[in-house]
């Protein structure tokens, strides 16, 4: 349960400052890169208050690598219970004693100058409830892919409602938003398995507005690790099914708020971003039989990047469902032997 809110109303005329900020890293179990997520957040061209929400992590040490590390230069909070990886960002909400907030997870990264990029952002678009920027990636490889380049003319946009209900363009890390208002709209859906963070942007998109700079802010890290909860859901097939329950859930959301009424097409997201084929390939063998025809037909309506794509998806339209499964089956069998 989120406490009562007990900020100062700073009222249509509020300077959004570095002080009224706060960074908040979660962390489990990551030693290998909190580190540097915490670094990141400590050396912003403009400082601001950072604390460490620790999950219940299984690692003893954790605590003291970190407070060993930083000092008080960060407060370091533990959670009496482990919440999982949503909550905890509820936690973070109830921890934070500013009036704006950005979570940071602790295997990603802050650019130096995010903070005064979301100032500079919020002196050009005052009084949203949601501010952002752009994200690279840096891959299981190691190797690093800014951003692509965007023409927006101001260098910033407003959050297109319509375009946002159906694709979440917001990597995780790089956000600025208003505890107050996550705090009235009751905070994130604590028990959400992949689309926790784009429901709640959403939601504070809807009330309050949003905003995004072109400029990249973050950096954010893929990897396939057993324990993230995001690769489990991609490796059981679940993905896109929770990807398309969002996407109803925001259509409503839209309709009841904004009046906008916006039919749900799942196949529509699948020509910007088709189902990757490896994915299945790598997993379709071990999807329950409703996930495997799902995900099957995703597959067959997604607009083919490549030539080789839609060779092979000529041919498991053609075959059907139980194709697929055969032919990841059969693409691990040099994995098993």
């Amino acid at each position: 349960m989120l406490p009562p809110v007990n900020l100062v109303d700073h009222g249509p005329s509020f300077d959004l400052r570095p002080e009224h900020i706060t960074i908040a890293v979660t962390v489990y179990n990551r030693s290998q890169f909190v580190l540097g997520a915490i670094r990141s957040a400590l050396e912003q061209t403009l400082p601001v208050k950072v604390i460490v929400v620790e999950d219940c992590s299984p690692d003893p040490r954790l605590r003291d690598l970190i407070v060993g590390e930083f000092g008080s230069r960060i407060t370091y909070l533990r959670n009496p219970r482990n919440r999982g990886l949503f909550d905890n960002w509820n936690a973070c909400l109830e921890y934070c004693q500013t009036p704006w907030i950005s979570i940071l997870h602790d295997d990603d990264l802050l650019h130096p100058w995010f903070v005064a990029s979301m100032l500079e952002l919020a002196r050009k678009s005052p009084q949203q409830s949601l501010y952002f920027g752009r994200s690279a990636i840096i891959d299981e490889r190691g190797q690093h892919h800014p951003a692509p380049q965007v023409s927006w003319p101001a260098g910033w946009r407003l959050i297109d409602l319509v375009e946002f209900a159906d694709r979440c363009f917001v990597y995780f890390p790089g956000q600025l938003f208003r505890v107050a208002d996550a705090r009235g709209l009751g905070g994130v859906r604590p028990h959400s398995r992949f689309t926790g963070d784009w429901d709640l942007w959403f939601r504070l998109a809807t009330h309050g507005g949003g905003a995004q700079t072109a400029t990249e802010v973050s950096i954010v890290r893929t990897h396939d690790s057993a324990e993230r909860e995001s690769c489990r859901v991609v490796r059981q097939g679940w993905k896109w099914a929770l990807d398309n329950m969002q996407r109803k859930r925001n259509l409503r959301l839209l309709h009841q708020r904004k009046n906008i009424s916006v039919p749900f097409d799942r196949a529509k997201p699948l020509a910007h971003a088709p189902i990757p084929s490896r994915v299945l390939l790598n997993y379709a063998r071990k999807f329950p039989a409703p996930l495997l025809a799902y995900n099957w037909w995703l597959f067959v309506h997604s607009r083919p990047p490549s030539v080789g794509y839609a060779m092979f998806q000529r041919v498991i339209r053609l075959l059907g469902p139980g194709s697929l499964r055969l032919c990841s089956r059969a693409w691990n069998l040099p994995k098993q032997a």
